[in-house]
């Protein structure tokens, strides 16, 4: 079998992407990685580790194993998420969040805190109580949790 995937180099920067090729940015992140097993010598496997887009995985495979919108994730300077309302849970779980209501709050761990910040603080919400604050906040971004 010949392997036509370039395997990821350790000691650089960047790894390139498995499937489109590009450059897979670390930006003090990890890097996603694809593990491929493939037949060894004998009965033995060789597993191989590569570096991938999220996107470019999750386009690779078939529909019924996607997860997420398969839109590309745009972040800030400092890592934070900022295209939430393009996005699905599977996305953001997890992840530093910009609020999606009135871009002025950060979520540390998505979605922790949304209810307290849509309860009492968030600007970009109508309602005049919590629990209309709350739901103004679900029915608009129902999408983004789980």
């Amino acid at each position: 079998m010949v392997d036509l995937l370039t395997r990821p180099r350790a000691d650089g920067p960047d790894d390139s992407c498995c499937f489109c090729g590009e450059t897979v940015v670390r930006a003090g992140r990890a890097v996603p990685r694809l593990a491929l097993e493939l037949p060894g010598p004998g009965r033995t496997r060789l597993v191989r580790d590569y570096a991938c887009h999220e996107a470019c995985f999750q386009g690779a495979l078939a529909a019924s194993h996607r997860t997420g919108s398969g839109r590309p994730i745009e972040r800030a300077a400092d890592g934070v998420i900022v295209n939430a309302t393009e996005l699905t849970a599977d996305d953001l779980v997890n992840e530093r969040v910009l609020c999606p209501a009135c871009g002025a709050m950060t979520f540390a761990q998505w979605p922790s805190g949304w209810d307290a910040h849509a309860s009492h603080r968030c600007p970009g919400l109508s309602g005049s109580t919590a629990p209309a604050r709350k739901a103004d906040f679900k029915k608009r971004f129902g999408h983004l949790f789980r």
